[in-house]
């Protein structure tokens, strides 16, 4: 539905924090089983952006899901936020550079990832929800170096 232009994106000012932290409430949940820390720094200042809440939850949710996932128990996942760059670090497996490009490509699924979880269908509508909003979503890794996403907002 994201790849149609005509599907409605319903965007409005808001603070970013907010669809964040609900985002974050939702993956500490989800951590706790494993007792991971999901350890947030944020500016001083709220970054103010015109965007769709509820995707924009779905967006940082599938990211923070993915770490939690692949994260080793006992382990902490970062959530910083500076301007308008998001980074989200996690310490689990991570996948080799030569996957790398393809993690955004529906039904994708490392090989590194030795336990089939998922449809393979998240980070791809990560990175349309991140294109409709013309965020830039980067992506680095290597293998059992956990993986890191930058967002870039505008």
């Amino acid at each position: 539905k994201l790849e149609n232009e005509d599907f409605p994106i319903e965007k409005m000012a808001l603070n970013l924090w907010e669809p964040l932290d609900e985002a974050i409430r939702s993956a500490n949940a989800l951590a706790q089983n494993k007792a991971i820390t999901i350890h947030v720094e944020k500016d001083s200042t709220p970054y103010c952006f015109y965007g769709d809440y509820g995707r924009l939850k779905q967006l940082f949710l599938i990211i923070l899901d993915n770490a939690v996932k692949f994260s080793p128990s006992n382990s902490t996942i970062e959530v910083i936020q500076k301007g308008n760059t998001i980074v989200i670090e996690d310490h689990g497996l991570g996948i080799s550079p030569e996957e790398l490009p393809y993690i955004f490509d529906r039904f994708y699924q490392a090989s590194t990832h030795h336990f089939s979880q998922g449809s393979g269908l998240g980070l791809a509508i990560a990175k349309q929800i991140a294109q409709r909003h013309g965020i830039e979503i980067l992506a680095t890794s290597s293998i059992n170096s956990g993986m890191r996403f930058e967002l870039h907002f505008p």
